[in-house]
């Protein structure tokens, strides 16, 4: 009477339990407390039922062979959020000099993060757009629909192996979990992969013309205004930033977002903080703000998707997450990150303890 729920709840652990040896940060626990065994199982037999049913199954590789799998295509759709992308495919770093070419299929308003990559060789949101001479695997980045209808398409007798696979439901570190799992299908070193697992991105000749011409002084700090989520959007940063005006370390506030940011900015320069500020709120692309952020001293950002462009540059970053999601989660020990963490929100997080923060960081640094 026990073998078929055993056997279910053995089926659906695998949805939130990774396929690597190495303990991943996450909230599984909490997921797999609350989470239907039969909702789980069904979903994942339904997404592998699709693929048997389309011929998929003597396809699947369970190893990337670099002497045999030269031109690789990495399917990676379904997934718009930038700090997502940045994170899930940071790994594609183990694949550079290793195989002849790899492309990425994505949805296209990501396309301008990867534009001047140095490992992706051609970035494209239709199949249409890449190169003719076709593949030898694709990386199926996960098994949702929109990947899946991708591969099915365009690319259906190609070979391909999973990333992130059934994986699914929990919060999870996607920058290490793309190195552990590309690790493992590669058969290279699992140890020392924490040192280098961080997101990275390439601005282009233009975004570097376009900061430059903007001299931002050294030692100016960038502060990311706004947020989609009102949980993970910090509104205290004129008590920060009077607090850095009093200590007369900071020589000038560099103020990027989107256009969510512009009403935070306004109150900012209505506030008259006691620092020169440089206005570039939904001004720039992402690869620019990534090169502006990177002749900054430090970025003070909350959770989002500058937070990841930040995490790109080798600028020494304040963070602050809240809620469920922890800062084990965002965050790997090759960045340059200072962590906080608001029990509900970002704005439970004391402006004097951002201050601290920040300051610390400015210490540390060379001069």
């Amino acid at each position: 009477m026990t073998a078929a729920p055993g056997l279910l709840a053995r089926y659906a652990a695998a949805t939130w339990t990774p396929p690597f040896p190495q303990a991943l940060p996450s909230n599984a626990a909490d997921y797999a407390a609350r989470a239907s065994r039969w909702k789980v199982a069904r979903r994942r037999a339904l997404r592998e039922l699709n693929l048997a049913l389309h011929g998929q199954g003597p396809l699947l590789r369970q190893h990337i062979d670099p002497a045999q799998h030269r031109r690789i295509l990495w399917i990676h759709q379904g997934t718009p959020q930038v700090g997502d992308s940045l994170m899930d495919l940071a790994a594609r770093v183990l694949l550079q000099g290793r195989v002849a070419r790899l492309d990425l299929l994505t949805d296209a308003h990501l396309l301008p993060l990867y534009r001047s990559d140095a490992v992706f060789s051609n970035v494209a949101s239709s199949a249409h757009e890449l190169p003719a001479d076709g593949y030898d695997l694709v990386m199926l980045h996960s098994m949702s629909s929109r990947s899946v209808r991708d591969k099915l398409k365009y690319f259906r007798r190609v070979p391909f192996v999973h990333v992130q696979g059934c994986y699914t439901g929990p919060e999870f570190n996607r920058t290490l979990f793309g190195f552990y799992r590309l690790a493992q299908l590669m058969g290279l070193p699992g140890a020392a992969l924490e040192a280098v697992a961080r997101p990275t991105m390439q601005a282009s000749h233009a975004a570097h013309a376009a900061i430059a011409a903007l001299a931002i002084p050294p030692g100016a700090i960038a502060v990311a205004l706004g947020g989609v989520r009102d949980w993970r959007t910090y509104t205290r940063w004129i008590d920060v930033l009077r607090g850095l005006a009093a200590t007369g370390r900071v020589p000038r506030v560099v103020l990027i977002g989107a256009d969510n940011g512009l009403a935070m900015r306004d109150a900012i320069v209505a506030a008259e903080i006691g620092l020169p500020l440089i206005d570039r709120v939904g001004r720039h692309s992402l690869p620019e703000v990534h090169e502006l952020i990177g002749r900054c001293a430090l970025a003070l950002c909350a959770d989002g998707g500058l937070l990841h462009v930040a995490h790109t540059t080798d600028t020494p970053v304040v963070a602050l997450f809240a809620g469920e999601i922890l800062p084990d989660y965002r965050v790997t020990s090759a960045n340059r990150t200072t962590s906080l963490h608001g029990p509900r929100q970002v704005d439970d997080i004391d402006p004097d303890a951002v201050l601290a923060a920040a300051l610390a960081c400015l210490n540390a640094a060379p001069r």
